[in-house]
């Protein structure tokens, strides 16, 4: 029995030690080769210039701001405006023709002349996310003079069937406004970067419009005064195309809704030498929501020096302004649109 016992055992641990072969044999003959492992994609060389077509791009837009190297992340920003302003509703009248068969009437125009202002801008940048914050005042002040030298015109503001000789006008349009705008510039291709950002616009603004005039041999003058404020929010988006040795070419645009308030002062006075007396006098007050459009189409050229420690940015533009609803001359309702147009000259500088 013992014997039996031990050849059972002898066996079974035979029969175990040749099927723990067999395997083994079988899987090293079944086993795949080892690949070489892949490259992972971020060990691309990811240092190159976005001109490059094997550089890697995010997943989300890739950030445009100037990054120098000084770390004190600030912007200082001086512009040259060279405006000529237009508004609707000031012409002088119109001269009336003897034929209307030959000739039409005729409407004399006020014209105007450009005038300087300027633009200062404060701003940084944020390294959370790379968001960028400005702050912009614009100044912008004329005198405008004009006397009518095309004969006889007819004014409604002093007569409706009288013809005036001379008459002599004064435009002293003023505006001052700001800009706070929150934004990001980024790239949405290696060669076009684009920022969108939210903004609040306002300021004030005054105006004067002076008359004086002859009427059947009786001197007249009218005065007329608007004085206003204006807040509201503003959006808008700057895109610019990326050319080579550093030169871009650009499109700004903005639009505002802002909430307006008026006072406005008209004065009619009649034989204003001696006796002085009024035919017309009132004050008002008024309110609205008035819309505005910016739009700057330019040319410009940025870089960096000093080992990047310093970033500068020269660009001249050519700025339209609009401002709708700002003519309360003449009547208690709004009658014209108030207009800017003309060169800007800029350097900006980051650090």
């Amino acid at each position: 029995m013992k014997i039996k016992k031990f050849l059972i055992i002898s066996l079974i641990l035979l029969t175990n030690i040749a099927f723990s072969k067999t395997t083994t044999n079988q899987d090293s003959s079944q086993k795949t080769p080892i690949l070489s492992k892949p490259t992972p994609y971020q060990t691309k060389t990811i240092s190159k210039s976005y001109d490059s077509d094997q550089c890697l791009y995010p997943a989300y837009s890739a950030p445009a701001r100037i990054d120098v190297q000084a770390g004190w992340n600030f912007i200082v920003s001086g512009s040259f405006i060279y405006w000529q302003p237009e508004m609707v509703g000031i012409d002088l009248g119109y001269i009336q023709s003897n034929d209307l068969s030959t000739q039409a009437h005729s409407v004399v125009n006020f014209d105007s002349d450009y005038y300087p202002g300027f633009k200062v801008l404060l701003g940084t940048h944020y390294d959370y996310d790379n968001w960028n914050i400005n702050a912009r005042y614009t100044r912008y002040h004329a005198k405008e003079k004009d006397k009518n030298s095309k004969g006889d015109i007819i004014f409604h503001v002093f007569s409706d069937t009288v013809s005036i000789t001379p008459l002599r006008s004064i435009w002293n349009p003023q505006i001052d406004y700001f800009d706070l705008e929150v934004g990001r510039p980024y790239y949405s291709g290696k060669h076009l970067v684009i920022k969108p950002y939210a903004s609040v616009k306002g300021g004030w603004s005054k105006q004067k419009f002076r008359l004086n005039a002859q009427v059947s041999n009786e001197n007249q003058e009218a005065n007329f005064r608007t004085k206003s404020w204006f807040l509201g929010p503003r959006g808008a988006l700057d895109i610019n195309w990326l050319l080579t040795h550093d030169f871009r070419i650009f499109l700004n645009s903005s639009i505002s809704l802002m909430y307006q308030k008026f006072k406005t002062q008209d004065r009619f006075i009649s034989r204003f030498y001696n006796p002085l007396t009024f035919t017309t006098k009132f004050d008002v007050k008024s309110i609205q929501l008035t819309p505005a459009i910016d739009l700057n189409p330019g040319l410009g050229w940025s870089t960096y020096f000093d080992h990047n420690n310093w970033h500068v940015d020269l660009f001249a533009a050519y700025n339209f302004v609009y401002f709708f609803n700002q003519n309360e001359f003449l009547s208690v309702d709004t009658r014209g649109d108030f207009m800017l147009h003309g060169f800007e000259l800029s350097l900006k500088f980051n650090f």
